[in-house]
């Protein structure tokens, strides 16, 4: 008896569902409500009697409504208008506006659109049990597939964070054992370019006047002529005053003397540069010219 109560109770709230669910778009909320708990009271007391859930078909004429636009409904469903304040005729309205059979069996709810035509199954147990297979299937990978998206972009950078390593470790390793950026190797260092200055025209010239047997005479001829020719080409840039200044500079030529050094000789002038004119030969030599060193 329970059990069969409990296929009632199933069944007649699905049956309800379908009638009342276009009024959901027309009527408040509390009217729909209202029709629908005198549905389920009527409805109940005057399919008990037929109801077999171990033989669906036993009754099934009895459990048949009949809807039309023309007419008013079976009496339980009329009362439930009545009750909740619902035109019938609105009502039918909604459900389409033609003539239909509902057949409400244990397990089982079906419509026939005229007389004759083919009865379409609105629902039944079997179904349900089919979806809530499909569901238990495919509710592990819906849950994978939300999970995955749910993560954030952090978490996922994590996942992939161990693969981009290996990766990397094998392009150092590769690039190690044979390294494509290798630095060439030389066995000795380029010998320094020499400039074209006059300074080291000078150098060469006095290190070639000391090989020579004249280096006396080498030395004061090469100096004198660079030291002219440097002047002739810087006179034209100074200012007059210095030009001026540079034309009571006297340098003695007389002195040669050549101070040695480890490593070689150089050619030092151990005279000084005297300030002014050069002394004439005619004056006594009680009168020393004043030097100073530069």
């Amino acid at each position: 008896m329970a059990a069969a109560a409990s296929s009632l109770s199933v069944t007649l709230a699905q049956a309800i569902a379908y009638l009342i669910r276009p009024l959901i778009l027309t009527y408040p909320a509390a009217t729909v409500i209202r029709l629908q708990l005198v549905l389920e009271a009527n409805l109940t007391a005057f399919f008990a009697p037929t109801w077999v859930p171990k033989e669906p078909l036993r009754g099934s004429g009895r459990r048949c409504l009949t809807f039309s636009p023309t007419c008013l409904p079976p009496r339980a469903v009329y009362a439930a208008c009545l009750a909740s304040g619902i035109q019938w005729f609105d009502w039918i309205a909604a459900l389409g506006g033609r003539e239909f059979d509902l057949f409400v069996d244990p397990g089982c709810i079906s419509v026939r659109f005229g007389k004759g035509t083919k009865l379409i199954t609105v629902w039944s147990e079997e179904l349900m049990a089919e979806a809530a297979s499909i569901a238990q299937l495919t509710l592990p990978i819906q849950l994978s597939s939300y999970s995955a998206k749910s993560k954030t972009l952090a978490q996922q950078l994590l996942e992939n964070d161990p693969a981009e390593d290996e990766e990397l470790f094998a392009m150092i390793a590769d690039e190690v054992s044979a390294p494509t950026w290798m630095t060439p190797v030389v066995d000795r260092f380029p010998p320094p370019a020499r400039s074209d200055s006059p300074l080291s025209a000078i150098s060469t010239d006095s290190c070639s006047s000391y090989r020579s047997s004249d280096s006396s005479s080498c030395f004061s001829t090469t100096t004198a002529s660079t030291f002219s020719s440097i002047s002739d080409k810087s006179s034209s840039k100074l200012s007059r005053r210095e030009r001026a200044r540079q034309a009571r500079v006297f340098v003695d030529t007389s002195k040669t003397d050549v101070t040695p050094y480890d490593g070689g000789k150089t050619t030092v002038l151990t005279g000084g540069v005297m300030l002014g004119a050069a002394p004439s030969k005619g004056k006594s030599g009680s009168s020393a010219p004043v030097w100073r060193r530069v």
